[in-house]
């Protein structure tokens, strides 16, 4: 892998520098690569003064390549290469001259992959802020490699400083732009992959693909012996943990290497390698052992690239791609087949003079984009379809049926509905495709609850879908309409069209249906000539794969909007989910400090206990009220649990036994740890067991009998249940079942608590999370902040942040919108601005 972050300390990095991980005793000495240094006439290795005067903005003599060369200068990035673990732990077993070619080997790739960098990556800055980026020449860079972690366990890894200064095409310098290395960060790191595959080859050892890996790994070494050597792993992974940072390569990321860094333990490389060949045996690995994974006698044969496979691959996920995703993908499958650089190039231009590929392009950046003839043809059928559907009328109601409709849910609820709720209600009673879009908390169900009232006083049936089994159950309680998941709708369509003639299908949460989905779901609706409803906001989280359909479909044929919140029981707790919704969120962070919602704590653990700590108070003083706690990923749902079990298990709630499995979230391995008195969510459906994916209960009894481990459950409607682990897991033995003491912030998209909400915030939350995650309650939201993630994002700074400094960086990032957007948007963009230049110049030649 890659691992880009700013340089904060050069001194760090010096040759000579004495904290190092080991003594120097061996240690290859840097080296100066790139064409910038060759400017300079850098000698090959690297030396301390020269190395000072570089990386602060000088040439060997002391003159300034830039104006910002000195004390202010920006050193540069370290751009860390990292090979798999098991080429580290094939080179700790192997003889001396094998580990002399094998770092060989990691050199050229880096070497390689710097190339790469200079010749499509970086930029330089020019202009008023920098804001004009230009190619270079080339870089100056500064290798590093090392054979050890900090753990002191055998890691092959290479710091490659990148000097913030560089040679201009007119001769000049200037500074890097930054945000190239973190782009094409997946790029870089594949390209690395595959050089470094390559090499391993050519030295006659076998390399496989992993599933769930971006990378490579060598044939022959075990699992377990990378699991041995994992102590630096751990280490990191801990540290994190307390920062609240899920990447390593994120900016509070960059202080993790030096923060995290052991005490100078002076042990030299020799008697590391006699360590490591020591436990390696002890493993029962000889160096017999990995001299026979090399056959000398190999004849290495490249293998052609599946274009195919690439093709599809580069939209797996999303309409639009890059050219750095282009090279991501053709270098990932050039790790698997012997294939050089120059193949890796001649593959990108083919596939960008392909036919099948189309060039996009975004005038808001004028950043060249793509997309494929297929899935542009996905979404012209698409919108074809939606048309069709559109046009039909033989789903529109009477007015005054539809006003009998909501009389008589009116005289049910014992209230009136509101002007724009009976006007959404009449708006979906009209075509064969009617889109509603409504705020959160803003009576979306009531209105639905009406519509089916109108349409099976009719004679016509209605059906309900959502993407989880969890929030059909929701839909199904709050309005009447009989539901299930996308997925089984579907199956259902298939096998029984004739059962949904005369059906209205509603669609909850639409904007987290991806495109593909839709398309299919849309092509079975017009099929079976039944009424397709999407009912949603696109300003939630969208579809995880291909989204953006939901907001588009609304653009191009109406949709009715609920604008007023009702869902917050007080007036200032709507007005602030607005803020948030908007993109104003500093004004409802104040909001929320104002009144003591905001907890701004030290470090992620002080704000994980802060928040289980008024939990757990408003939980034993509201026993009647519900309550969430949301995190943003499962990593942070894991830690918050802990704290959670470990108060459960002083008050005796939770049994003494802990039994840990690996268990599966949406494709995740996750560990969990059970005891009697755990609560559960079960994770998958099972219609034969009843199982619900999402559905709650609580562990009764758990044992483990041979080699299985038997739970009896009982679930929160009352239904009892017992199963053996291998009855309910994966092909990999993963069992779907996850602790349910907190939800993430995607999958709570829908629910309304009838109470608080405690949210711990993480910096990676954009403008569709904090909206979600700030308005699922109806009393109050509490935010619990990590004040060291925050602050990381200012690398410049001397003195802790005032609470409203905290404030102004949390809402940037809050404010981020990152809505997809379909491919065939950005071709009507094109053909709107070629008409609109073409009539200004027919305009001026009259």
């Amino acid at each position: 892998m890659m691992s880009p972050s700013q340089i904060y300390n050069i001194s760090y990095y010096e040759p000579n520098h004495k904290e190092d991980y080991y003594s120097k005793e061996s240690e290859p000495q840097g080296k100066w690569i790139g064409r910038g240094s060759k400017c300079l006439k850098l000698g090959r290795f690297v030396e301390q003064d020269d190395y000072r005067k570089i990386f602060n903005g000088f040439d060997q003599q002391g003159n300034p390549l830039s104006g910002g060369a000195g004390k202010n200068h920006r050193h540069g990035w370290d751009l860390t290469f990292s090979a798999p673990k098991s080429v580290s732990i094939l080179w700790a077993g192997e003889s001396e001259e094998m580990q002399h070619k094998i770092e060989n080997a990691q050199q050229q790739a880096v070497e390689e992959a710097f190339d790469f960098i200079q010749d499509k990556v970086a930029r330089t800055r020019r202009g008023h802020d920098g804001l004009v980026h230009e190619e270079i020449v080339g870089l100056i860079g500064a290798t590093f490699q090392h054979c050890s972690s900090r753990a002191l366990d055998p890691q092959i890894h290479t710091h490659c400083l990148v000097a913030n200064i560089a040679p201009r095409t007119d001769l000049s310098w200037g500074t890097l732009e930054s945000k190239y290395f973190y782009s094409w960060q997946k790029a870089i790191g594949a390209i690395y992959r595959s050089s470094l595959s390559r090499y391993l080859q050519e030295l006659g050892y076998e390399i496989e693909e992993v599933a769930e890996r971006e990378h490579f790994e060598v044939q022959g070494i075990d699992n377990k012996i990378s699991e041995h050597f994992s102590k630096r792993k751990q280490a990191i992974l801990a540290e994190m943990k307390s920062l609240g940072v899920e990447k390593a390569a994120s900016k509070a990321g960059d202080f993790i290497a030096l923060n995290t860094r052991d005490k100078k333990q002076n042990i030299g490389r020799s008697e590391l390698l006699e360590t490591w060949k020591t436990e390696l045996s002890s493993l029962e690995y000889s160096s017999e052992y990995f001299s026979s994974l090399r056959n000398n006698y190999s004849v290495c044969v490249a293998e052609p690239l599946p274009l195919q496979h690439i093709l599809a691959e580069l939209v797996a996920k999303n309409s639009v791609f890059r050219l750095e995703d282009i090279y991501a993908v053709v270098a990932k499958e050039a790790q698997y087949r012997y294939v050089p650089y120059s193949c890796i190039e001649d593959t990108v231009s083919e596939l960008l003079n392909s036919t099948e590929l189309v060039l996009l392009e975004n005038h808001r950046t004028n950043e060249k984009l793509y997309t494929t003839q297929s899935m542009l043809q996905a979404e012209r059928d698409l919108i074809i379809i939606a048309t069709r559907l559109n046009a039909k009328q033989t789903y529109r109601l009477n007015k005054d049926d539809i006003a009998n409709a909501i009389e008589t849910q009116e005289g049910c609820l014992g209230f009136k509905l509101s002007e724009e709720q009976t006007d959404a209600i009449h708006a979906v009673c009209q075509s064969g495709l009617d889109i509603v879009q409504g705020k959160a908390g803003a009576g979306k169900s009531i209105a639905m609850s009406s519509m089916r009232l109108a349409y099976e006083r009719s004679n016509i049936k209605v059906r309900g879908a959502t993407v989880s089994r969890k929030a059909s159950l929701q839909l199904e309680n709050d309005t009447g309409i009989k539901s299930s998941t996308i997925t089984s709708l579907l199956g259902e369509l298939q096998r029984t069209p004739s059962r949904f003639a005369d059906t209205v299908i509603l669609i909850d949460e639409a904007g987290q249906i991806g495109l593909l989905d839709l398309l299919k779901l849309m092509r079975l609706v017009d099929t079976v000539n039944a009424k397709l409803v999407l009912l949603g906001e696109q300003e939630q989280t969208d579809a995880i794969e291909h989204g953006g359909s939901l907001r588009y479909l609304s653009d191009k044929f109406g949709c009715k909007r609920l604008n007023t919140i009702r869902r917050q029981n007080e007036a200032w707790a709507r007005e602030a989910v607005n803020q948030l919704r908007n993109g104003k969120a500093k004004v409802a962070l104040k909001e929320f400090h104002s009144r003591g919602l905001l907890n701004i704590e030290v470090n992620k653990e002080a704000a994980q206990i802060k928040l289980v700590d008024k939990w757990q108070s408003y939980v034993e003083s509201n026993p009647t009220k519900e309550s969430m706690i949301m995190t943003q990923s499962w990593r942070e749902a894991i830690s918050v649990s802990e704290l959670i079990r470990e108060r459960y298990k002083e008050k005796g709630v939770l049994g003494a036994e802990d039994f840990t499995v690996e268990c599966v979230i949406s494709n995740r391995t996750v560990p969990f740890t059970f005891a009697k008195g755990e609560r559960i969510r079960f994770t998958k459906n099972d219609y034969a067991r009843n199982f619900t994916n999402g559905a709650l209960g609580t562990v009764t009894d758990i044992e483990r009998v041979n080699d299985d481990i038997y739970f009896s459950i009982v679930l929160d409607n009352g239904d009892k249940t017992r199963f053996k682990k291998s009855e309910y897991s994966d092909e990999h033995g993963r069992l779907y079942l996850a602790q349910a003491y907190v939800s993430t912030v995607y999958s709570s998209q829908g629910a309304t608590i009838d109470g608080d909400t405690f949210l711990l915030y993480t910096t990676r939350m954009d403008r569709a999370l904090s909206y979600v995650a700030g308005s699922r309650h109806k009393d109050k939201c509490h935010w619990f902040v990590n004040r060291e993630e925050v602050e990381s994002l200012v690398s410049d700074r001397t003195n802790a942040l005032q609470e409203e400094q905290i404030m102004s960086l949390m809402a940037k990032n809050m404010d981020i919108d990152r809505k997809n957007s379909l491919a065939i948007e950005y071709l009507e963009a094109q053909e709107e601005e070629y008409l609109s230049t073409n009539f200004v110049t027919s305009e001026m030649a009259r």
